[in-house]
């Protein structure tokens, strides 16, 4: 995906060009294929091109239309109702950029442009008739937009390093972000690692004028939708496939090689599996490449699969003959140096920081072999194959009797299950939240699995912040909380963003249908019954993919653990752990911050033994715990 910067001076002077340079430096990974710059007045933008699709040989930014410059990072999924819209010929359509669109769906709509859009898109314009910049990012998709308000200007930018780099900014730790990121509470999502530095979030639009003041809006939220109601059940699933086939394709207009990850589950599975045909039809191939242990995966426990390639390659074989399936065992790849692999990208800790090892080994290979597209299926839990929540009650709450009925008629295989689901696990529900809590009363529920130090929570007010919020730290699932709502909710996301970053330090683009708006709309739409029926979470996926897909991966319960071999990797690097824990106790804040002597106890029982329960430990409270070590400690080197 190519990326963009820019500034905004509130005084009305010049923005000074030296400022844009120092921001394209900064981020010039993002456009290995050219890129430009252009200030009018009071408003700088740059955009750095990386060409994907063929239309994007046509991509000439930043763009000047009838109100004003305006710059995006744009792969839209609504092409042709665009060009219909404009009444653009089909013979002008091949040399359209899809900047080039959105610059005249600006000039058409101005501010109320984001509901024309669907697609990865974040977008700055500048309305020189209102004095006005504008900033907005897709509802839904893996595009970032930072953002910086200094003395007299703000400033923006798809990376957070050109933000970075402007003169003057000031570098320090926010311990509240940080401190939730070891607690994987993903509330003040707009906050980055460092303070004052901001990103936007999905389904957010922002405006500044002279004034200076920001005005934030939301323009689209996962509520509560009418619910579609089909005479046929067969219905539901002929128009999801329908929409997710539509959404794949959108996702294949490049004219390179395309790749994916994918894993054992659901939602790759299914990507590849409609991609596939699509490719072998225009005579090109697919590359798969599988995450694979390379010491025994000992970190699984009996509900979790450790290792994922037979059930990635029986997808892989049965998606079609043009697949091209390739282990990734990240044999040479290290965990501290994925830590600082990811570190480098996102400018900050990530959620899943056990990950980045092997994520960059897939990135590194993509890369290597000259792909400019990877499809994934990242946000495919909450979407493509949303389990259901299966609830009679929340339906009543939500106002949906005729769902709540067919619940209670076909939730279960049997009527004492559907007693057990509606009424007994919501009557009981409170009391096991309680019992958790009970067991340690004088201990958070979230010191069982964070690095976090207990004095800094109490210096932020980390447990009233929950509270307040309504989050439940002890993992206890409420019957009565639509979850599907709540993963899609704007910021909910953990790695949003991540994908994008790494892909533009790899030249390449990621590509997620899961997240197609169209398609998520409609899901949003889908009777909850449709999604939970005969016992069954995820029925219309199982329905919709049988015959398509191994049943192994349709109806398979053991979800899969990446760095199932986290364990022995560890032990391998033992000394440069030992190392690493040992420097954070010379320095101040990441001694404020973490709770180094759980983290050294995490390490020493992993040494001792490489079992789930040490993995777990040392995925959640050591690993997480050496990321935001890590950032403090770059932080102060630099300084």
């Amino acid at each position: 995906m190519s990326g963009f910067y820019g500034v905004y001076r509130f005084d009305g002077a010049p923005v000074d060009p030296l400022w844009l340079e120092r921001m394209r430096a900064a981020m010039a990974y993002y456009g290995p294929d050219g890129g430009g710059s252009k200030i009018d007045g009071p408003v700088g933008m740059g955009h750095l091109l990386l060409e994907v699709n063929p239309e994007d040989a046509f991509e000439r930014q930043p763009l000047g239309g009838e109100r004003g410059l305006l710059v995006c990072a744009a792969r839209l999924d609504n092409r042709d109702s665009l060009l219909e819209a404009f009444n653009i010929a089909a013979s002008q359509a091949p040399q359209l950029s899809d900047g080039h669109l959105v610059s005249l769906a600006f000039d058409r709509w101005g501010e109320e442009i984001c509901p024309h859009l669907e697609g990865d898109w974040a977008l700055a314009a500048w309305d020189a008739r209102e004095r006005r910049l504008f900033l907005a990012l897709n509802a839904c998709g893996n595009q970032t937009l930072y953002y910086y308000q200094g003395k007299g200007f703000i400033a923006f930018a798809s990376s957070l390093k050109a933000l970075l780099a402007l003169p003057g900014t000031q570098k320090e730790p926010d311990f509240l972000r940080l401190a939730e990121v070891l607690v994987s509470w993903q509330h003040d999502a707009e906050f980055t690692a460092y303070k004052g530095f901001r990103r936007l979030l999905w389904g957010d639009a922002m405006t500044v004028g002279p004034d200076g003041r920001p005005c934030s809006r939301r323009y689209w939220w996962p509520g509560e939708r009418e619910p579609l109601r089909y005479r046929r059940d067969e219905e539901y699933v002929e128009d999801f496939l329908e929409h997710y086939t539509r959404a794949v394709q959108s996702c294949l207009r490049s004219s390179g090689m395309v790749s994916a990850e994918l894993s054992g589950g659901r939602d790759s599975g299914s990507v590849v599996t409609l991609a596939a045909p699509v490719l072998a039809r225009q005579g090109r191939e697919l590359t798969a490449f599988t995450a694979v242990p390379l010491y025994p995966p000992d970190g699984a426990g009996t509900s979790r699969r450790g290792d994922e390639w037979d059930l990635a390659h029986a997808t892989a074989m049965m998606a079609g003959a043009n697949v091209r399936h390739i282990r990734v065992d990240a044999k040479g790849y290290s965990i501290l140096k994925g830590i600082e692999y990811m570190l480098d990208v996102h400018d900050g800790p990530g959620h899943a920081p056990s990950n980045h090892y092997w994520m960059q080994a897939i990135s590194e290979m993509a890369s290597q072999r000259g792909f400019r597209a990877v499809l994934s299926g990242r946000i495919g839990n909450a979407t493509v194959s949303w389990s259901g929540n299966g609830s009679a009650i929340l339906a009543l709450i939500q106002g949906d009797p005729t769902t709540a009925f067919r619940l209670f008629l076909h939730g279960e295989s049997n009527p004492w299950l559907t007693l057990k689901r509606q009424l007994v696990k919501p009557l009981v529900t409170p009391g096991r939240r309680l019992l958790r809590r009970l067991r340690t009363p004088f201990r958070s529920p979230w010191q069982s699995y964070s690095a976090l130090n207990v004095d800094m929570a109490k210096r932020l007010q980390l447990d009233a912040r929950m509270r307040a919020a309504g989050y439940d730290s002890t993992g206890t699932n409420s019957p009565f909380q639509d979850f599907r709502r709540t993963i899609l909710r704007p910021g909910a996301a953990i790695g949003a963003g991540m994908g994008s970053e790494a892909g533009a330090m790899h030249s390449f683009s990621l590509l997620d249908p899961t997240s197609n708006l169209s398609m998520l709309e409609f899901l949003l739409r889908v009777p909850d019954d449709q999604f939970f029926q005969k016992g069954q979470s995820g029925f219309l996926y199982q329905r919709a993919f049988r015959n398509r897909m191994p049943e192994t991966v349709l109806l398979g319960r053991r979800k899969g653990l990446q760095a199932a071999d986290l364990g022995h990797r560890i032990v391998q690097e033992l000394a440069a752990f030992r190392e690493c824990l040992q420097s954070f106790e010379s320095l101040p804040e990441a001694r404020g911050i973490l709770d180094l002597p759980l983290m050294n106890r995490c390490l020493e029982e992993v040494v001792e033994k490489v079992d789930p329960e040490t993995t777990e430990m040392a995925a959640s409270v050591l690993v997480r715990g050496l990321g935001v070590g890590l950032f403090l400690r770059r932080l102060a080197e630099s300084s």
